[in-house]
């Protein structure tokens, strides 16, 4: 932070001691330094605060990060150095507010990071204390059934992926009706949009499957992997999905389709690891046959004859 900032925050109190207050200012600075994002990451607090709530003031750094009311000013002062067009005191309501002319300097310009937020918030998975976003509107998401990730498991598959070693598990398959032993490398975790799976390679199979986390009962480290993740041919292969509103939609029922899905020129574009694409095909409709009326599914693929190898399958890449 240095003299400059320094000087630059006496400019924000009424008095006070200028040497204990660089010495304050300089201890943070040393623990700044420890941690290696400490006032970058505060000032991206003020971008994001400044952008989605429009105002902030030193109590929500204090509060947020746990730092002193002096550290706090320096930041304020730091990011008006940085974007002095974006931020205005206002002295009655001892308040900073967003002007204008505001443009964010730090955090991106899009709507993406703040609804994550507010859906972690709303789903319990994020604490309100832990999130950026100060007020929040009232929100809800649709519930799905509950699929449970043990943490056992979780850790245990961390480390085979860190380490590169086979672990021997007892699989629940949808097919068999008792438990069967395993022997599998893991090598990335996956979300299908309702259960996590590890994407590993089946030692019985000897080929890379899924394996759906609430299925493995028993777990213990085995020995060294010699599976090379990059012979995942799947997994490291991308396609593209390409999706369109459906032609026998009216115009207007085609331009709000193409507003949902932020589609240019009428397409959607996705990029899809071949080893998911049967779970995106099966969420967006693609993976039945097409019976369904134009107003139910609303949108279909633009690159149909590219991925007709994919479509209409009984089954995906899922362990059975």
């Amino acid at each position: 932070m240095g003299l400059e900032i320094t000087s630059i925050y006496l400019l924000y109190t009424s008095g006070g001691d200028k040497a204990v207050i660089q010495e304050r200012a300089g201890r943070e600075e040393t623990q700044d330094k420890a941690t290696g994002w400490g006032q970058q990451r505060r000032l991206e607090f003020i971008d994001y605060r400044l952008y989605w709530d429009g105002r902030i003031n030193r109590a929500d750094l204090t509060g947020f990060f746990g730092i002193s009311v002096p550290q706090a000013s320096l930041d304020l002062a730091r990011y008006q150095e940085l974007a002095p067009a974006n931020v205005a005191y206002d002295r009655s309501e001892k308040v900073y507010l967003a002007t204008p002319e505001f443009k964010p300097v730090l955090v991106p310009e899009h709507s993406a990071r703040y609804l994550d937020e507010v859906l972690g918030v709303a789903s319990g998975t994020v604490g309100r204390d832990a999130a950026f976003v100060g007020w929040m509107p009232p929100a809800d998401l649709v519930r799905h059934p509950h699929r449970s990730v043990s943490p056992e498991a979780l850790l245990a598959v961390l480390r085979a992926i860190r380490q590169r070693r086979v672990l021997e598990v007892e699989y629940q398959s949808f097919s068999q009706a008792a438990p069967t032993r395993r022997l599998i490398s893991p090598h990335a975790i996956a979300f299908d949009g309702f259960r996590w799976h590890t994407r590993a390679y089946c030692h019985a199979r000897t080929a890379f499957r899924d394996f759906v986390f609430g299925r493995l009962l028993k777990i213990r480290s085995h020995s060294n992997s010699k599976i090379d993740p990059g012979s995942d041919h799947e997994w490291n292969t991308f396609v593209e999905v390409k999706i369109a509103p459906h032609p026998d939609l009216t115009e207007g029922q085609r331009r709000a389709i193409e507003l949902d899905y932020a589609m240019d020129g009428g397409v959607a574009v996705l990029p899809i690891r071949r080893a998911v694409l049967f779970y995106v095909l099966k969420q967006l409709g693609f993976s039945r046959d097409p019976v369904d009326t134009a107003a139910a599914q609303q949108i279909v693929l633009a690159n149909k004859d590219e991925l007709a190898p994919y479509l209409y399958q009984a089954g995906g890449s899922a362990t059975p």
